[in-house]
């Protein structure tokens, strides 16, 4: 285990970049030297060869798919005939959400190398993962306060997968837009969601699922801003010959597989001493004979993940989905068998309304090895591949390739209060010091009620009391002469209560301005455009 601990950016338009971009060269000719020499059989498949039916086939579909929803695909770098190598690939992803700028600055980075590079940029559209929410936290100023407001982007479906999901009601996701600026009001005088949701409306209506509607604008808007990617959602991947070369594999060989995932996850937790059964991940499972691999699978009709079962015989294994007894499919696999036959009956499953899905680490796992040159996460997925690393180079012997953690932090620029913590403490200080000393509060002149108990408290303070009884006796005399003398300074008192109100309220209100994350959409285009455009320029330099 690597043991790094990536912080998130403190200041408006930090930085996070691990390893720095003055570094990426170096490690992409490492990537790429160390890539080539590998040669690992994949059931009948060698590493060169499926590297580069792997890079062909997905970067042909990913140019397809941007034609076919409209979009141009990006030129592509051309090739001296005497050049050693292919163009290099650099390749990000994420769900098609509403995603906070420091998820999107990974398509910039992605593009600007590229271009540095002549190479391609390609952008995974992860649409196998599960839409978690609909409401969009907004921030909207009510009098003096700022406080968020839940904004629904559609109606909630429940937890299925992003390529299963439909929009649910059209008038409310329609509406979205409209609903967002209205509520943000003056806090953000050119808010992106402006330019942003007319090009996310015009994806529909009709059966383009509702993450594929947001990513297509979000690529349209990418495309006019100068950073053309590729694109291609992260089923279709699944659907290519190359993966499923990958997924035979790691079949054929499941329960090496499962003993070194599992162990290297025991060890992860004991480092970072999680308990939790379920974080980073869960182990694979076993059941008698039953083998959990490190795919999902669901039914079209039923689009509910599950784990994809695996019994494995001399010559053949059988597959089921948990909950269900009957195996869907027997493939002519086993550990010292070719995959040739067993690809081309996964291959069928599509046809047949099954989805076969890969996971976050064999997802990153496969595009690390067998696509991309230099892949691109953002600090959650580099935390998972601390665990991915070690499980590929336990699994394939082989050092995993380097890749880039990139985060940025980026506010939406609401004025926020020149007021801090230790303001508050200060005034909590003095109504302590109130409470317990309000004497020292006190002015001249002093009636001589208030004298007299100003004497008699100095009085008791510097009397003796070697006894319990006698120091509680003098506890509780203390106690009425100073709600006694408290009574003289309430005035001093109430405008200090008052003034921590208005403290309070600041630093509630800062602490709401100073989220970083806000889905782009929320932030102005011109201070997101300023922002991009420096980290592009930190990774041209």
């Amino acid at each position: 285990m690597r043991g790094a601990r990536f912080r998130v950016p403190a200041e408006d338009g930090g930085l996070l970049a691990e390893p720095p971009p003055s570094a990426l060269d170096e490690h992409l000719r490492n990537n790429r030297s160390r890539l080539d020499s590998w040669n690992h059989d994949f059931q009948g498949r060698r590493a060169d060869r499926l590297r580069t039916q792997c890079r062909q086939e997905i970067l042909r579909n990913a140019q397809r798919f941007l034609s076919t929803n409209g979009l141009d695909p990006p030129p592509q770098p051309s090739v001296p005939p005497s050049a050693p190598q292919h163009p290099p690939l650099f390749v990000t992803g994420h769900q098609p959400e509403l995603f906070h700028p420091g998820v999107w600055v990974k398509n910039f980075a992605t593009a600007t190398l590229a271009r540095k590079h002549q190479g391609i940029g390609l952008n995974l559209i992860v649409d196998n993962d599960l839409a978690k929410s609909t409401l969009v936290r907004v921030p909207s100023q009510v009098g003096d306060r700022l406080r968020l407001v839940p904004i629904e982007l559609d109606r909630w479906a429940g937890e299925l997968p992003h390529e299963e999901l439909a929009v649910q009601d059209e008038s409310l996701f329609e509406s979205f837009g409209r609903r967002v600026r209205e509520t943000l009001g003056h806090l953000v005088a050119d808010p992106l969601i402006e330019t942003y949701w007319p090009l996310v409306v015009a994806q529909g209506p009709g059966p383009t699922p509702r993450g594929l509607r947001l990513a297509l604008a979000r690529r349209q808007l990418e495309g006019n801003w100068g950073v053309r990617n590729l694109e291609i959602p992260l089923s279709q991947i699944c659907q290519s010959e190359s993966f499923l070369w990958f997924a035979a594999h790691l079949l054929a060989q499941l329960p090496t597989f499962q003993d070194i995932h599992n162990q290297a996850l025991a060890e992860y937790r004991q480092t970072y001493r999680i308990r939790s059964r379920n974080h980073p991940v869960s182990a694979l499972s076993k059941t008698g004979d039953w083998l959990e691999a490190p795919f999902w699978i669901w039914r079209q009709g039923d689009p509910r993940r599950r784990a994809l079962l695996v019994c494995t015989g001399r010559r053949t294994m059988r597959l089921r989905m948990a909950g269900e007894d009957d195996p869907f499919a027997e493939l002519p696999l086993a550990a010292d068998r070719e995959a040739c036959c067993a690809v081309e009956q996964l291959h069928s499953l599509e046809s047949r309304g099954i989805r076969l899905r890969t996971r976050a680490l064999t997802t990153t796992m496969f595009c690390r090895l067998l696509l991309g040159d230099l892949f691109i996460h953002g600090i959650g997925g580099a935390k998972y591949d601390e665990l991915g690393d070690t499980i590929t180079e336990r699994f394939f012997r082989f050092p995993p390739p380097d890749f880039v953690t990139l985060s940025m932090t980026l506010r939406l620029g609401i004025p926020d209060f020149p007021t801090s913590e230790s303001d508050l403490a200060s005034i909590d200080r003095s109504l302590r010091d109130l409470k317990f000393h309000p004497e020292r509060a006190l002015t001249e002149p002093l009636n001589e009620e208030v004298r007299k108990d100003v004497i008699a408290k100095r009085e008791l303070l510097s009397a003796e009391a070697p006894t319990r009884r006698q120091r509680l006796a003098r506890l509780r005399a203390l106690r009425t002469i100073n709600e006694r003398l408290g009574e003289a300074v309430k005035n001093h008192r109430e405008s200090l209560e008052a003034l921590r109100r208005q403290v309070v309220g600041k630093l509630q209100w800062n602490q709401l301005a100073h989220l970083r994350d806000y889905p782009f959409v929320l932030h102005s285009r011109a201070r997101l455009q300023g922002a991009m455009s420096a980290v592009s320029r930190r990774f041209d330099s």
